[in-house]
């Protein structure tokens, strides 16, 4: 998804006839590409961050469609600085290339986000373990009566905004255990979506720390 016509059709092109890879859409619309994943077979999307989805408004589509689906989300476009990194991992991406990478670059890490692999620098790698090791923290500092200690693990985590494949590496289990989890969570809980799941969580988180409840 890219908002420049010419950029995104160029882009879509040359993807579509490089082998092993098949354009499903090119979209400028951040409501169509959302809704993707439930209309077709896709293995990842792009998204460029660059223009109006540079900041804010490129997180909150990652959040978005991290309520929405499993797809492994590839982002470009952004700086190769840790804290931007960061903030993009915590939105759920699966990997990401910047302004000075190659289309060879960004074929390499389309390929490594479909077999669940994300490839970064030390010091952004060192940066993503130190925030997962807060995440961990923070995970205990929710209380939701109705789930267990692990389901109220994991639906912190959600609410942070990790994938799944990112909730399963965090916890060391299989992506099959952690979706069978946020299943139960999500039933548990009475809501839709992950997007409704993590907005409970924080409600509850919030009202806890206003309260001065005991973690």
């Amino acid at each position: 998804m890219s908002q420049v016509r010419i950029y995104r059709q160029g882009l879509a092109h040359l993807l579509d006839v490089e082998d092993g890879f098949e354009l499903v859409a090119a979209t400028s619309e951040v409501d169509t590409a959302v809704t993707l994943p439930g209309q077709s077979r896709v293995d990842v999307l792009l998204l460029d961050m660059t223009g109006d989805m540079a900041g804010s408004r490129g997180l909150d589509t990652l959040h978005r469609l991290a309520g929405l689906c499993d797809v492994p989300c590839v982002v470009m476009g952004i700086p190769e600085r840790t804290a931007d990194v960061v903030s993009f991992a915590e939105a759920g991406i699966a990997g990401y290339v910047t302004t000075e990478n190659s289309f060879t670059d960004l074929l390499d890490t389309l390929r490594s986000a479909t077999r669940g692999e994300f490839a970064c620098k030390g010091n952004v790698a060192a940066g993503i373990v130190e925030r997962l090791a807060a995440l961990a923290r923070e995970r205990r500092t929710v209380s939701l009566p109705q789930l267990t200690a692990r389901e109220q693990e994991i639906a912190v985590l959600l609410e942070s905004g990790l994938s799944n494949k990112q909730i399963a590496g965090m916890l060391h289990v299989q992506l099959t255990t952690v979706k069978n989890h946020v299943h139960k969570i999500l039933e548990k809980l009475g809501v839709r979506g992950r997007a409704e799941a993590a907005a409970m969580v924080r409600k509850h988180r919030l009202a806890e720390a206003g309260s001065g409840s005991p973690n």
